[in-house]
């Protein structure tokens, strides 16, 4: 959601509610990226009414717009005992990422595996995704990307990262592994979407929960559309394990790498839905 910092000179940004009622749109991570100018006096009357009524029936968004609130204060009260006028220190750009990726076979197909030096960042299924395509992609999100096989300049952590991913799988696939221990590496994850991520890996081998389930568990009951919004763009699936979430009437859902896919994951895993 870029809309509130990629208007073009002399436009007005789109009405924060009118972004968080699209449909790839998650609400929540709208508000979380209003409250900078929420804090900075930069939100419209109508924008303001909307970030609090959202805050009003969203605990996790609540909670963040405490702490902005909780930081302006503090640095009003500091600045207000400041007596010369200092400059602030100097912009520090984010460092882009370096993300190396690797092919390995499983048997639901062609796997790329995508870590940086903090841990398995990305698993796409290599049927939908070229080489060409998953590096276009990377780079898309801020990311530098090179091929391990084919560079020398991966630090060791990265390919103890992918080897071990690799290993994990197998291990799991051959059925000698119930759960995953390989570090992850969340990204530039919206904090909504990691919510739903860090929920869903918590569901164990061999069950099932609910796209409401999953809400209920990250304490926002009503946000059931975007939790499956969320999982549809879950970049570490089987080992962030999304087909464990199906709906409340006990179908499928919608699941990235097709349903097949996840009628073989849970198949693998001992639980049947029709």
């Amino acid at each position: 959601m870029n809309d509130l910092v990629n208007a073009a000179p002399g436009r007005r940004p789109p009405l924060l509610e009118v972004i968080a009622e699209r449909r790839d749109t998650d609400p929540c991570d709208v508000a979380c990226e209003a409250m900078p100018a929420h804090v900075a006096g930069d939100l419209t009357s109508r924008d303001e009414t909307w970030l609090h009524e959202h805050t009003r029936v969203c605990t996790y968004c609540a909670n963040e717009l405490r702490r902005y609130d909780k930081l302006d204060a503090l640095l009003s009260t500091i600045g207000g005992t400041c007596d010369q006028a200092w400059s602030p220190p100097p912009l520090a750009l984010p460092r882009r990422a370096h993300v190396w990726y690797t092919r390995v076979d499983s048997p639901i197909g062609e796997l790329i595996l995508a870590a940086t030096a903090e841990g398995l960042r990305e698993v796409d299924f290599a049927k939908e995704s070229s080489d060409e395509a998953f590096v276009a992609r990377m780079r898309q999100v801020g990311a530098d990307v090179s091929h391990a096989a084919r560079s020398d300049d991966a630090e060791p952590a990265v390919r103890q990262h992918l080897e071990r991913a690799a290993r994990e799988l197998e291990e799991y696939f051959g059925g000698r592994r119930s759960r995953f221990d390989i570090p992850l590496d969340w990204g530039p994850m919206p904090p909504f979407q990691r919510a739903v991520l860090e929920a869903t890996a918590a569901v164990p081998f061999g069950h099932v929960d609910t796209y409401a389930g999953i809400a209920r568990r990250i304490g926002k009951p009503k946000a059931t559309r975007a939790v499956g919004n969320a999982l549809g763009r879950n970049p570490i699936p089987v080992i962030v394990p999304c087909h464990r979430v199906i709906r409340s009437d006990a179908t499928l859902g919608g699941y990235t790498g097709g349903l097949g896919i996840k009628q073989h994951l849970l198949r693998h895993e001992g639980v049947t839905i029709s």
